[in-house]
């Protein structure tokens, strides 16, 4: 499971070092073909790899279109006169749900291709995660996180709203991880 998110942690840029439990397809797909240089890959290897970013981007794709869905169709149950947030919820909780299997799925895809690497590719592929692990932890960072005002507190991120809440969600965390 985790070998899957190292493999494409590893193509992190030293500026956007993340904690692992806040690795996300949307920051880490970006960086794959940095990662893809790096590695020298065969015919094989090359074919799979493209085989599994074209996936992942399709799925990316697709979520990034449901969410806009759900951002419609919950600002149109807000705007309503009587509003009932517990039936907003179970929409939340069904891209809660829907992310968390594609975040799975595309795991299983980019493992298979560490599984198609020799040991020194594999090598490099953990160096650099580690690499970006430890960046993560000593530094905290996130790619886009701005400070909040003292009246909000915390952190937001920008781009999209990709933190918690999913996209286009403002950062509102009502039980959506972000990814």
């Amino acid at each position: 499971m985790l070998g899957g998110v190292l493999l494409l942690s590893a193509a992190a840029l030293p500026a956007q070092a993340l904690p692992v439990m806040d690795l996300s397809l949307d920051d880490l797909l970006p960086m794959a073909s940095e990662l893809r240089k790096t590695l020298n890959l065969n015919a094989n290897q090359q074919t799979l790899w493209q085989q599994t970013e074209n996936k992942t981007r399709q799925l990316m794709r697709e979520r990034h279109a449901r969410r806009e869905r759900l951002q419609t169709a919950t600002q149109a149950g807000l705007a309503g006169a009587r509003v009932e947030l517990r039936d907003l919820v179970g929409a939340l909780d069904a891209e809660t749900a829907a992310a968390a299997a594609e975040e799975k799925q595309a795991r299983e895809w980019w493992l298979n291709v560490n599984d198609a690497l020799d040991e020194t590719q594999r090598g490099k592929v953990a160096a650099l995660a580690a690499e970006q692990l430890l960046r993560a932890a000593d530094s905290g960072a996130r790619p886009g996180a701005t400070p909040r005002g003292k009246e909000e507190g915390g952190e937001h991120r920008q781009g999209g709203g990709r933190g918690r809440g999913g996209a286009g969600m403002g950062g509102v965390g009502i039980g959506t991880p972000g990814g």
